[in-house]
């Protein structure tokens, strides 16, 4: 298997959670105070929007050619890394 192979497998797994955690927020949104209700929900909308753009950039790394991929990889992460900076806002104390 490929580093690329690897790496989209990872990916995936990831993707796997990321999903999980975006239900887990909505039904914390669901819960949540009618104050932070609309905070909630904003974010975990634009999660999920920012989730499909991933998901396109991911679809475009399983496409590419072994000498391509790394710039899917690059543009895939900075995607990756807001979602997780946003979770982060949204979870933090």
């Amino acid at each position: 298997m490929s580093l690329r192979d690897d790496y989209i497998k990872k990916m995936e797994a990831r993707f796997t959670e990321l999903k999980e955690k975006i239900r887990e927020l909505r039904e914390k949104a669901d819960q949540a105070e009618t104050n932070l209700e609309l905070e909630y929900y904003t974010l975990v909308d634009e999660l999920q929007v920012n989730l499909e753009i991933a998901n396109q950039k991911l679809q475009l790394l399983r496409a590419s050619s072994e000498e391509n991929w790394e710039e899917f990889k690059s543009e895939f992460e900075a995607i990756w890394d807001s979602m997780h900076e946003m979770i982060r806002s949204i979870t933090a104390p």
